[in-house]
């Protein structure tokens, strides 16, 4: 097995590589700026999906394919930002089926990062991987176009599967330290009606998650979220409970968050109830089921 793996260096990325390298498996990258270093036990090959242009010796040999590329949502949400939130995953898709072409395996296994926003938000839906309830604001579209520009390597004869992910929970990077610098200086409090469902996923679970879907092709479509959602008043409730901070300030109104963040406040407000059948019906042995352990294991270290 050859490992590419595009976004490589992010987060998830990260953990990803770490774990192809500790079972033995070549790993390699694209990277803007590849060192050496960036990455142990991986090799990085230069691209630029903003020119369309990519190392062509990357592609000898490789047998699957990761792709994470594309830029955080988590910044404000301005009308040239949202371009490139967009187009960062597009050029990346379609820089990567050029470089499709330039391999002699006519059939890769690909594995293309999604994200739940795709669903309409809703407080009593619950959506799994055959719902096609999706909501009309700018993540859902940003959502559908990616996966669209994804389904043309499926048109190309490669194996395809779009890991709808949650939100990833994680001590360092994500939205979790964001949530909890207020609660530890004793200001927590829930985003709007607090009622809204958090359909999450530990950072740990889901690079494992990626290695197991290499070879194991549950669908085209598989939501990359933890057994249990939760709605975001117990998730804050639960931060406060493992730090042993108070909780009991009044809930932020929308229409504060929608002032301060503008269109961005979808991100904290919307609210989507996420199952993976697909996963729950599989042997894959989630480490982190349930929030309180997740958020234990994250806010302990």
């Amino acid at each position: 097995m050859v490992v590419l793996i595009t976004g490589a260096t992010g987060l998830i990325g990260r953990k990803i590589c770490t774990e192809l390298v500790r079972e033995g498996v070549e790993v390699r990258y694209f990277s803007r700026h590849p060192s050496p270093s960036a990455i142990l036990g991986a090799k990085g090959f230069e691209w630029n999906p903003d020119q369309f242009t990519f190392d062509e010796k990357a592609m000898d040999g490789v047998t699957h394919v990761i792709n994470l590329a594309g830029a955080t949502i988590a910044k404000r949400w301005t009308a040239s930002y949202k371009k490139q939130v967009l187009f960062s995953r597009i050029n990346s898709l379609k820089t990567l089926e050029m470089a499709l072409e330039k391999s002699k395996n006519p059939s890769i296994r690909i594995l293309s990062a999604s994200a739940i926003g795709v669903y309409k938000s809703d407080l009593h839906l619950t959506h799994d991987e055959h719902s096609t309830a999706y909501g009309d604001g700018f993540l859902t579209e940003v959502v559908q176009q990616w996966e669209a520009q994804a389904q043309r390597l499926s048109d190309k004869g490669h194996a395809l599967s779009l890991v709808r992910i949650g939100i990833v929970l994680d001590s360092i990077q994500g939205a979790l330290p964001k949530l909890v610098l207020p609660v530890r200086f004793g200001i927590g409090a829930s985003l709007g009606s607090g009622k809204q469902w958090q359909s999450w996923i530990h950072s740990e679970d889901l690079a494992r998650l990626f290695v197991y879907l290499l070879t194991h092709d549950l669908g085209p479509v598989i939501n990359a979220v933890a057994p249990h959602p939760v709605v975001q008043k117990e998730l804050l409730r639960e931060v406060a409970n493992i730090l042993k901070r108070p909780f009991f300030l009044p809930s932020i109104p929308s229409w504060v968050l929608k002032m301060v963040l503008g269109e961005m406040s979808a991100v904290v407000l919307e609210s989507q109830n996420v199952r993976s059948t697909l996963l729950e019906s599989s042997d894959f042995q989630f480490k982190f089921k349930a929030i309180r352990p997740a958020l234990s294991h994250l806010l302990k270290r």
